[in-house]
Order: C-alpha cells, then sequence, then structure tokens
C-alpha cells in the first residue's frame, strides 16, 4: 500500500508524482518480468507457461512524472513486459507458444482500485498491452495480508501453474510480515517475491523499547536483533552496516528463500540510501537474472557491505571483516574489479578448503546470495583463479579446460595438487 498522503488516486483529479528512483525500481520490474519469461521459455519445445502475477500494493495505474508527463504504474508495465516476451518468443514461428498469465492486482483503498480500472481501460483503447491480458486482470480492493490466503489457494488450483510472482511495494516495513511471504515461498513450488524494505527508516529508529520490539516482532525479526547491545552497536562508526547484516539474515531465514538479492535503491539527490529492493527465489537462474539487471542498472543502486563475498549475521569475533567498507556502489570498473577480485578470493579458499572434485554451480549457488557479483563475474573469477594455476578446471565429460576459456555450470573444480596459499588462509 502507497503512503496514503504521498499516493492517492481519485477519478477526475491529477495523478501522484514518481520520482526518478522509484521509476528505476518499475523499470528493474517490468524487464524482470519479461527476462522471467523468456528464461522460463528458453527450451524450445515448452509450448506453454502458465504464470500468475500479484501486485499486492498496486496503486492507481499511472503517475505524474517530474517533467510533467504521465508514466505508467507497475501493473501496465507488466502486462507490456508480458507482451514484448510473447512477440519475441513468436517472432517467425507457425505454431505460437502460449504466455498464459492471471494478474491480480490488490489494494485496499477503492479510489485506488477504481483508478486502475479506469486507466487499464483508457490504455487498453490505446493498445498498450494485449487483450489476452488484459481479459485475464482480476483487481481486488483489500489488504494484501487479508486477501493473500485466497490468492494463494486460487494459483495452488490452476493446473500446471504454481509458477507466481509476487511484486511488494509496500510503503511501510510494518506492511509484509516476513512470516508470511515464508508461507508463500514454501507454498508454491514456483514462487518468487520482489519487495520494498524501508530498511533506513527501520535501523535509524531502532532501539530497545517496547514498541520498536513490538514492530520488529509483528514482521518476524525480533528474534534477530542483539536488543541489549543496540545502544553500544550504536555508537560504532559501522553501526549501519552491523545492523543491517541483522536484519539481511532475519529476512533470509524467516522467508525461508534460497536466493536472495538485497540493495539499496539510491534516491536521486540525496545522500541516504532510502530502501532496499529484495528479491527471494529458489532457483539460482532466477537470482542470475535479477543480479544482472542490478548491474545494468549500475548507478541506481548500491550496499554498504563488502564487494566480494560478504557476511549476514555478525560475529564479534570477526569484527575486523566488517569494519572499514566503503559503500559499493555497482558504477565503474573500480567497483567491477573489487567484486571480481573478492569472489576469486573465496572460490579459492573454498576449494582448497572441500579438497575435492566441485560442481562450480554448486560453488556459486553457496556464494550468490552473499555477493555482488552477477554470474559474468563469477565466471571471470573463476578464469582469474585458473590462470594461476592452483586450481584444475575439467568438463562434465572429462576434459581438461584452458584457462581464461568458456565456463560452464557443470564444469568441475578441483585444488592442482601442489602447495597453494589458499591452503593456509583463515577461515
Amino acid at each position: 500500500m502507497a503512503d496514503e498522503k504521498k499516493y492517492h488516486w481519485l477519478i477526475g483529479s491529477p495523478p501522484p508524482f514518481i520520482d526518478r528512483h522509484s521509476q528505476t525500481k518499475h523499470a528493474i520490474v517490468e524487464e524482470y518480468v519479461r527476462q522471467y519469461i523468456l528464461t522460463l521459455m528458453a527450451p524450445a519445445h515448452i509450448p506453454e507457461l502458465k504464470l500468475s502475477i500479484i501486485d499486492g500494493f498496486c496503486g492507481g495505474g499511472c503517475y505524474r512524472t517530474e517533467a510533467d508527463g504521465l508514466a505508467d504504474g507497475s501493473p501496465i508495465l507488466m502486462m507490456r513486459a508480458a507482451r514484448e516476451a510473447r512477440m519475441l518468443l513468436n517472432e517467425n514461428r507457425r505454431m505460437p507458444r502460449r504466455i498464459n498469465v492471471d494478474y491480480y492486482f490488490v489494494d485496499i483503498l477503492s479510489d485506488t482500485t477504481n483508478h486502475l480500472r479506469y486507466w487499464l481501460d483508457a490504455r487498453h483503447s490505446e493498445n498498450a498491452f494485449d487483450l489476452e491480458d488484459y481479459q485475464k486482470v482480476e483487481i481486488i480492493t483489500n489488504g494484501f495480508l487479508s486477501q493473500l490466503p485466497s490468492l494463494i489457494q486460487k494459483i495452488k488450483l490452476r493446473k500446471g501453474g504454481e509458477r507466481a510472482l509476487f511484486v511488494l511495494d509496500q510503503y511501510s516495513y510494518k506492511d509484509v510480515p516476513l512470516p508470511e511471504m515464508g508461507s508463500v515461498m514454501r507454498n508454491l513450488k514456483g514462487a518468487e517475491i520482489i519487495m520494498t524494505f524501508n530498511v533506513d527508516n527501520l535501523i535509524t529508529y531502532l532501539s530497545d523499547r517496547a514498541e520498536n520490539r513490538k514492530a520488529l516482532e509483528n514482521i518476524g525479526l525480533d528474534a534477530y536483533i542483539p536488543w541489549a547491545e543496540i545502544k553500544q552497536i550504536k555508537a560504532e562508526r559501522e553501526w549501519r552496516q552491523i545492523l543491517q547484516r541483522y536484519l539481511a539474515h532475519g529476512i533470509k531465514q524467516e522467508t525461508g528463500a534460497k536466493f536472495m538479492t538485497l540493495f539499496f535503491v539510491k534516491p536521486h539527490g540525496t545522500n541516504s540510501w532510502g530502501y532496499w529492493l529484495i528479491h527471494l527465489s529458489n532457483t539460482y537462474r532466477a537470482h542470475a537474472v535479477m543480479k544482472s539487471l542490478h548491474w545494468e542498472h549500475a548507478t541506481e543502486f548500491g550496499h554498504e557491505l563488502e564487494s566480494g563475498i560478504f557476511v549476514l549475521g555478525y560475529d564479534a569475533n570477526k569484527d575486523s571483516l566488517y569494519t572499514g567498507q566503503q559503500t559499493f556502489e555497482f558504477a565503474g570498473e573500480e567497483s567491477r574489479e573489487a567484486c571480481i577480485e573478492g569472489v576469486r578470493e573465496y572460490v579459492g579458499q573454498t576449494v582448497f578448503q572441500l579438497d575435492k572434485p566441485t560442481r562450480l554451480g554448486d560453488l556459486f549457488e553457496n556464494c550468490v546470495t552473499n555477493s555482488t557479483a552477477a554470474e559474468p563475474h563469477l565466471m571471470e573469477s573463476v578464469g582469474r583463479l585458473h590462470s594461476s594455476k592452483d586450481v584444475v578446471i575439467v568438463s562434465k565429460e572429462g576434459a581438461k579446460k584452458r584457462a581464461n576459456t568458456q565456463y560452464n555450470l557443470s564444469d568441475i573444480i578441483e585444488p592442482r595438487r601442489q602447495t597453494s596459499i589458499f591452503k593456509f588462509k583463515d577461515d
């Protein structure tokens, strides 16, 4: 649900303004839906994709921009993404492949959902999206959490259609309890969640008071906060980073997601980070697609943890690992280099600690959530490690590979049987 003071829609009145970083967030969602569909339909023999898209805080469908124009909201953008994917998949094909999407657009205010219906009708008359998508839209006036059990049930009853993408652009971190998100991830075999989380607001006012504790308890994060140490932590120079680790760890644990991307959206014209854009999934490929989009929109995202592999949670005995970090921004060669080198060191240490043949895909799956790296960076880090002659890499068929050739997730990596610096590095 949008902040009612900031975002209010009423037919006949101008729509609310949208700022630049929110437009970037919408662009990420639109592009992810398009890439999501194309990735799932990559095997050419699949005739149909059944998918449910749930926009739990959908808004009224359009906004005014800083240039005083009009911009479509997330419901229209996701329907447009489905159209684009459909066109790309069926180009030059005699037998069309179906993209069969059910849309559920949910908002608690009737003025908002009425405006969304009005705007969808207007955009339909302008041919902004395909008729088959327009006919499969269900607009629901209700609170998202109240509607969630019914939505899960509808999706489960859809034969062959448990793939579901939840887009939750709520204004307050209090609006989406994480145990409920865990229920989504457990109960729907193909569920993914894209959600915003106002972490800056949360940690700024976090203190060991009953009101704070109750708010965190309500969303499932109370048990992950070291309440007795809050004052001491906030006296530290790196207090923001420390608290972020606790919260990030709690989000991943409570939702049960195997993979998570969690990066700040950078508001334009201010030094404040604002909020996280979080993606939760249980498949490596979905995670890889989202991570690549963060790098494509490099100037709009960042985080305050390590550039290579970072650690969720906090251990005072390893405090030196967490201090002195510069804010990581995706833009620029320096950030890219720091990311690749950090991953190279991690992969080297891990390979020698395991001391056995290991699939690259398995190595990547174990570290990607705790890294800024997209798959190309992971592959380049492996290439650099391979060039050092500390490791051997072979194809799944057993053919030995040369350094810096094309690697595959199915390739096998193992230590070269000689002394290496990685054998003696501390954890």
